[in-house]
């Protein structure tokens, strides 16, 4: 079970505290994303909707996770990726 959840219900007040830490999936996705090597958009957002869709799957949350609201920070938080990919 993840551990310091975070509910979203609007991109204003991000912070809800219930079941998923968005820091955490951050740095999970930006893990998966370096290691296949996918630093365009298009491929940060495939990452991100494979690992929700597997934590969706495989996981306990709440019922009342909101995950497309975390795929929308997910993937909005693309900038902030590709300023910390390693250089080549």
């Amino acid at each position: 079970m993840l551990r310091g959840v975070h509910i979203f219900t609007s991109m204003e007040n991000v912070l809800d505290t219930t079941t998923i830490d968005i820091d955490q999936l951050y740095e999970q996705a930006k893990e998966r994303a370096i290691s296949q090597s996918a630093y365009s958009q298009e491929e940060w957002d495939t990452v991100i909707d494979e690992m929700l869709d597997s934590k969706r799957e495989f996981e306990e949350t709440g019922e009342d996770v909101d995950w497309e609201d975390i795929r929308e920070v997910l993937q909005s938080r693309f900038d902030e990726f590709e300023t910390e990919i390693p250089e080549m």
